[in-house]
């Protein structure tokens, strides 16, 4: 998983996509450092992976001090994904919550096409929401395996931040799963105590609970970072390894409603819930977004994973617009069923994307249609 500086750790799952780490699955976008675990899924329907075992923090290394300057992992701190993968159990991605129980969803939750925002309204909503407001995160409870209470304002913190990565890239906002609450606060102080990362935490942990241990197994997980769980998002997003995977259950188009549990230096994120009802159609999720994109999110891995349709065994080519010259690139794995099914990655090879300059990307397929789209990096100011 991942480890220090200030040690951050992130975890993934990868049933539907999704990321876990010390964070488990994610990037952070305010203060904070951390660490992922992350779980995959085989490639095969069905089949089972196996999980890698124990995270410490402090362990493999992806994101943080060998981030690009102007990402959102902090200066100074080593972010780490690990490539620990979880079972693709069908029965696994849907967690129970009651049928009574409500499901919040926040305002401005209906997405629109990237492809046509203009500056002023990207850069307004990325600047006013991806930075944290709560003035505190979590109180820590009366002994060592209290769970201790999480701000509702720093939840908050990280479920708009979470959507607004979903709605740069196009795709609907998730609403929150208070039901899970307890269970996911029950997962952090396990991984909090153990200052380590697991999706399958053994009856030995330290504070173990088998509702912890539940949240565990379908969670993104990360640890080892200030500022959580609204830090944790940004780790997931704009990991550097474990497929990607992370990211993948973030942007996933039928996530359904989550729910962080977190304490000082760990969060858990549900990722195994999905959508009900009608979904705005989506062809494919890209990262970094179609259109107008912040310059911060364009200096790692890109990536376009399945929404209504496959995207899988695409050949990548991306050319600057103002130039005409084909942009060296190299593909990234993004194999497993993260977020939907198997993605497809690359990362710009001896070239920055520059800020206003517009990029296109065209994945040929040979039998499907292929994609295209433009990217615009674009520095808010």
């Amino acid at each position: 998983m991942k480890r220090r500086l200030l040690v951050v750790m992130v975890v993934f799952l990868a049933a539907c996509g999704g990321g876990d780490g010390v964070a488990d699955g994610g990037d952070s976008s305010g203060p904070g450092d951390g660490s992922a675990d992350a779980l995959s899924p085989s490639d095969v329907p069905g089949g089972d992976t196996p999980a890698r075992g124990d995270v410490p923090g402090g362990a493999d290394v992806s994101t943080g001090l060998d981030a690009p300057s102007g990402t959102d992992a902090p200066t100074g701190i080593d972010v780490r994904v690990s490539d620990v993968p979880v079972a693709d159990v069908p029965a696994a991605r849907d967690v129970p919550v009651p049928p009574d129980a409500p499901v919040i969803v926040p305002d401005g939750g209906s997405p629109d096409d990237p492809n046509t925002r203009t500056r002023t309204t990207m850069c307004t909503r990325w600047l006013a929401e991806r930075t944290p407001r709560a003035t505190s995160t979590w109180t820590m409870g009366a002994t060592a395996c209290d769970p201790g209470t999480l701000n509702p304002a720093a939840h908050d913190d990280a479920l708009r931040i979470l959507n607004l990565y979903r709605w740069l890239s196009g795709i609907a906002a998730v609403g929150a799963a208070p039901a899970l609450a307890a269970r996911q606060q029950a997962c952090a102080i396990m991984m909090h105590a153990n200052n380590m990362l697991s999706h399958t935490p053994p009856a030995s942990w330290m504070c173990y609970s088998a509702a912890g241990a539940t949240a565990a197994g379908s969670s993104n997980l990360a640890l080892g970072g200030g500022g959580y769980p609204a830090s944790s998002v940004p780790q997931y997003i704009n990991e550097r390894g474990s497929l990607l995977g992370h990211r993948r259950w973030c942007l996933y188009p039928s996530l359904g409603p989550t729910w962080f549990g977190a304490t000082s230096r760990a969060s858990c994120m549900q990722v195994f819930q999905r959508a009900t009802g009608t979904l705005p159609p989506v062809p494919f999720v890209a990262y970094p977004n179609p259109g107008l994109a912040p310059i911060e999110n364009t200096t790692g891995h890109w990536s376009v994973q399945p929404g209504m349709r496959a995207v899988a065994g695409g050949t990548v080519t991306v050319v600057d617009t103002s130039t005409g010259m084909p942009m060296p690139t190299t593909p990234f794995d993004a194999s497993n069923s993260y977020g939907g099914g198997v993605a497809v990655a690359w990362t710009p090879t001896g070239w920055t994307p520059l800020a206003d300059r517009t990029y296109r990307v065209t994945i040929t397929y040979a039998t499907s249609p292929m994609i295209q789209y433009n990217v615009t990096p674009t520095r808010c100011p």
